[in-house]
């Protein structure tokens, strides 16, 4: 008995338990790299804007019992979320994939909501717990890790000035934390304009108009203070929408007297409806609780609603010329916006852009509307909604990282020594950066690596000279890659700087003097603040050139050169090349020439001996070509 006894036990601990372990799932990116080990990197750009998301590709273990189960949670912040279908909860995102057989493979998408103001890098944990059909488990984890683009607080450029006297209706701007939810709505526009203030509007010069609460009777209002911002008069209503709009009342801003292009309205109206009973009023501006709201459901967040139609004040609005003709020409015309998303993005009747899947933002999957590819709480600014609102007459501020082109900003590195440790780190900026490294052409001296997801080059090399090409590309699928050329061997100096610069034509404000400085440009849009520091042959188009010329001969083999693009006029060659003076002429230089804004663009060749060596540019129609810094190195 005791025997038999024994015997059952052990059978029903044998059926208690899973016959077989699993092993780990892959996780792959759209590069094909495998991140199990390294995890994942998201970034939160500048400003409050819908964040781009990283698209994954999970592989079930192939020594599974299918069919397999893979819950996904990503944690550690409410602000992290998961494509649909998909949850948010208080401490992260969840969403379940399943697998019919080992050739399955699922795709997912992860981002993080944006958070107010500057803040540090942080980190959180993606999970996978993989279940399958015979009762095996494997759980495993992997780093989520985010980029803070913002380290200091961006701010509107103008001053922006409330009136709150005509909410005489509901009060609703008399709470003090809806008053601020609504504010920063606003202001949120205006952080990402690049804008001075204009001439000052006087005292009781501005009218403008506000409905009743049946939207037929008219205020007429007039501002009651000077000011040379923006203008905005608040007024909340029982009935029956909210909407916003600028005063169309053929008066316009102004600098020095002169019309600004748009031309740009003096003053706005937001106006805020809301009488549903049973709907709570959302007034946070915490982001760990951005998720509590629902704009189809009975939370009402005040900051995403004011943020949408403020949208209809600030440009989405037929009262705004340039916004009437983007819609007359469904956009056709905006080669800005079409070059971001891929094709024209017209408006609706509304001038709305359509809430349908093919016109969500190319980056963030979200737009201002109801339908996102994420779970819809509060409504966000969007990249493409700024691009768009630029047909207004605002002048976005591209120098914020939501419009920086990916660049490699590593211009040099110093030299390996043959058996001694070697670790230096590239560095890039711009794009969607989850970025991935590859040398593309010569190759690292032997007994050093790239690493793929850090741009750490390291090792112990075995060889101390080398020349090779590195490659950057970001996690945006529309962006063209970029690449350096770097060379190792005695690290050889920057030529240039022993140089005097000559040019074929400088227009007045710039300076010939700023291509061989030895500086390293931000991007190749640098402000007007910089002039001085570059070289521009405005209004002049077709060949130009920029020349160095050295007192004794240099032996020469490659040449980086930074181009001068403001896009107001100074636009990239149509193509360009080197020369050198062979001591009677001057001798064209063969070899590949890229052409890449916001980064270097490398020539290696043979080495030359001369004593003078020249950038050729060659505009683009009537466009005027300029350069920024050109460094010139050495070999034989």
């Amino acid at each position: 008995m005791k025997r038999l006894l024994m015997a059952l036990l052990l059978v029903l601990c044998t059926l208690a338990r899973p016959a077989h372990a699993i092993s780990a799932a892959q996780v792959v990116d759209i590069f094909g790299r495998t991140v199990n080990s390294y995890g994942v990197k998201l970034v939160d750009w500048q400003g409050y804007l819908a964040n781009p998301y990283v698209e994954l590709t999970v592989r079930p273990p192939q020594d599974a019992v299918f069919p397999v189960t893979v819950d996904l949670k990503a944690e550690g912040t409410s602000r992290l979320m998961m494509d649909l279908p998909s949850q948010l909860t208080a401490t992260g995102a969840t969403k379940t994939l399943t697998f019919a057989n080992a050739s399955e493979s699922r795709l997912f998408r992860l981002a993080i909501h944006s958070k107010r103001g500057p803040g540090n890098d942080e980190q959180y944990t993606l999970r996978l717990n993989i279940r399958d059909n015979a009762g095996a488990t494997f759980a495993q984890s992997m780093p989520i890790r985010v980029q803070q683009d913002e380290k200091t607080a961006i701010q509107p450029t103008i001053p922006i000035v409330f009136d709150y006297r005509y909410d005489t209706i509901t009060g609703y701007f008399n709470n003090a934390a809806f008053r601020t939810a609504a504010e920063e709505a606003v202001k949120d526009w205006f952080r990402f304009f690049e804008l001075t203030p204009y001439d000052t509007v006087a005292s009781g010069a501005e009218s403008n108009h506000l409905p009743g609460n049946d939207w037929q009777n008219t205020v007429n209002v007039t501002n009651n203070q000077a000011y040379n911002g923006m203008y905005v008069f608040f007024r909340g209503i029982q009935t029956p929408y909210s909407t916003g709009y600028p005063a169309g009342n053929g008066t316009y801003h102004k600098h020095n007297g002169v019309q600004d292009p748009g031309p740009i309205h003096r003053s706005t109206a937001m106006i805020f409806e809301y009488d549903e009973a049973g709907k709570q009023l959302f007034t946070s501006l915490a982001d760990e609780d951005w998720w509590r709201t629902d704009i189809a459901g009975p939370v009402l967040d005040v900051h995403g609603l004011v943020m949408h139609e403020y949208g209809h004040a600030v440009a989405f609005h037929s009262d705004w010329a340039g916004m009437r003709t983007y819609v007359s020409t469904s956009g056709a015309n905006d080669q800005e916006v079409i070059g971001y998303h891929g094709s024209a993005v017209p408006l609706d009747s509304s001038y709305h852009i359509p809430g349908t899947q093919p016109y969500w933002d190319r980056l963030s999957g979200q737009s201002g509307g109801w339908n996102h590819m994420f779970p819809t709480r509060r409504w966000m600014l969007t990249k493409l909604a700024l691009l768009v609102a630029e047909n207004a007459g605002w002048k976005v501020n591209k120098n914020l990282t939501p419009f920086l082109a990916p660049s490699i900003v590593t211009t040099s590195l110093p030299a390996p020594v043959a058996g001694q440790p070697y670790s230096q780190t590239l560095t890039a900026r711009g794009g969607v950066p989850f970025y991935d490294w590859r040398v593309t052409s010569g190759a690292l001296p032997a007994g050093l690596t790239l690493d793929r997801f850090t741009g750490v080059i390291s090792g112990t090399p075995t060889a101390a000279s080398g020349t090779f090409t590195v490659e950057l590309r970001d996690y945006d699928r529309r962006s063209t890659p970029v690449t350096r050329t770097f060379t190792f061997g005695g690290g050889s100096p920057n030529l240039a700087l022993s140089a005097t610069p000559a040019c074929s034509y400088t227009s007045a404000w710039e300076s010939c003097a700023a291509i061989n400085t030895g500086g390293d440009p931000a991007g190749s849009n640098i402000p007007g603040a910089n002039q001085g520091t570059r070289w521009g042959t405005w209004p002049q188009s077709g060949q130009q050139w920029a020349e160095l010329t050295w007192p004794s001969a240099q032996s020469v083999n490659r040449a980086d050169v930074y181009f001068f693009d403001d896009e107001q006029g100074i636009d990239m060659p149509a193509s360009w090349k080197l020369q050198y003076w062979n001591g009677s002429a001057y001798a064209d230089i063969p070899g590949g020439y890229p052409l890449a804004k916001n980064q270097y663009n490398t020539v290696a060749f043979s080495p030359v001996s001369t004593t003078r060596l020249r950038v050729v540019l060659n505009s683009t129609g009537s466009s005027s070509v300029g350069l920024l810094e050109v460094s010139v190195r050495g070999g034989t």
